[in-house]
């Protein structure tokens, strides 16, 4: 069989993903996000929120039932279908896009972007991840807040570990395999998932570039963007070096206002 020329993020968010990264997806860990992403956004209720990269949708639900106006874009028509009955069931309306992170189709909307779950460096280049920064910007109010939760490239750095593994609930064994390139900063991760009879599944796995801090601020300077603050966890951790996430609260500074 020929390998795909395709990009690794159009064929790996499927029900593979879901699978791997479900033992994560717990309702606790969902209200624990919303909740201090509300704390930090401080928006009043029928605010503008675009929820970048959405995925299934999981705070892009919950911000709406809180009383937010909430738009989920995602590159995944799949996901996008699991959003819509998610909302269905719990009685409440988004509006979705079926797009790349590159082409928000709106113009100075929101009043607040999200981008969870280390949903950002999935692209080809250094370039084409300024260009979504560019497109965020775009689409925000003037005054208009970023919200970006990535993993902390320096606790990836502190605790490599090549190979790790997983048993499921449902008897299957979820094998992970790094390979973190310190020339370009990427991290190359494969799943190979052993189910109980003995049969082997090889994902393509996910190719995502890692940021610092230092780098994710040069970013933002480059497109207009001002940080406000970051933090560890979502717990409001202060951010180091051994924090597993680095959230970042970014502004979009108002008319006339000077950049960093």
């Amino acid at each position: 069989m020929p390998k795909s020329t395709k990009p690794w993020y159009i064929d790996f968010f499927s029900e593979d993903y879901l699978e791997i990264y479900e033992h994560t997806f717990s309702a606790e860990r969902t209200n624990l996000e919303v909740s201090f992403i509300e704390s930090l956004l401080e928006l009043p209720q029928k605010s503008m929120i675009l929820d970048l990269c959405c995925g299934q949708g999981r705070h892009a639900v919950a911000l709406a039932k809180h009383g937010f106006n909430v738009t989920g874009q995602d590159l995944s028509s799949d996901y996008l279908r699991q959003v819509e009955e998610h909302a269905k069931t719990e009685n409440v309306h988004l509006n979705l896009i079926n797009e790349d992170m590159r082409a928000i189709p709106f113009n100075g909307v929101f009043d607040a972007v999200i981008n969870i779950f280390s949903s950002f460096g999935y692209l080809e280049s250094h370039e084409q991840d300024l260009s979504v920064l560019k497109a965020i910007r775009t689409s925000l109010k003037p005054g208009g807040l970023l919200l970006m939760d990535l993993i902390n490239r320096e606790w990836v750095i502190r605790n490599y570990d090549e190979t790790e593994w997983r048993e499921t609930l449902d008897g299957n064994v979820h094998l992970e395999h790094r390979n973190l390139d310190l020339i370009t900063s990427r991290n190359h991760i494969d799943f190979t998932i052993i189910y109980p009879d003995g049969t082997r599944k090889v994902t393509v796995g996910h190719h995502i570039r890692l940021y610092s801090l230092t780098e994710m601020i040069e970013l933002f300077r480059l497109t207009g963007l001002t940080i406000k603050s970051y933090f560890g966890s979502f717990k409001g951790d202060p951010y180091s070096i051994d924090s597993k996430r680095m959230i970042l609260l970014v502004e979009n500074p108002s008319s006339g206002q000077k950049t960093q």
